[in-house]
């Protein structure tokens, strides 16, 4: 993971710029992932983390699992996809950004735009084809490129 998506990442669970992120609140992410290997794989202090800490737990994390650089977002697209079918619904996403966010953080009307927005089939879902192509587009933006 790139220094600015990790410092994205601890943003979210830190939305009170506190500097630091409860255990309580790290597992509650760690569930909702769905992911046993990283479950697993990261041990969950017993005291709050701070912005050094998660970097070191994962790096050290992404490590230990692969060198390609969309598998990130193959596990993402897995935990995010609870049902299996091979594509996120609006259901799956709402549940999923919920989970980060916590409730009313985004409208039903933001999670369909995020929807229509990846969804090139327009069956009203995100395969991951599509998904892996609305995170290298949002890869391109961070990096400053322009993207159509």
């Amino acid at each position: 993971m790139r220094p600015e998506d990790i410092k994205e990442a601890f943003a979210l669970f830190d939305p009170q710029s506190t500097g630091r992120i409860e255990p309580s609140v790290f597992q509650s992410f760690l569930n909702t992932l769905g992911d046993e290997e990283l479950k697993q794989s990261i041990r969950i202090p017993n005291h709050a983390i701070d912005l050094k800490e998660f970097t070191d737990l994962m790096n050290r994390y992404n490590n230990d699992t692969t060198k390609d650089p969309e598998e990130p977002y193959h596990r993402a697209f897995k935990s995010i996809n609870r049902d299996g079918s091979g594509a996120i619904s609006s259901q799956e996403l709402r549940a999923a950004i919920q989970s980060l966010l916590g409730p009313n953080v985004l409208s039903e009307a933001d999670i369909d735009e995020i929807i229509t927005e990846g969804d090139v089939s327009g069956d009203g879902r995100i395969t991951l084809e599509e998904f892996l192509k609305i995170m290298q587009k949002s890869e391109k933006k961070n990096r400053g490129e322009h993207v159509l």
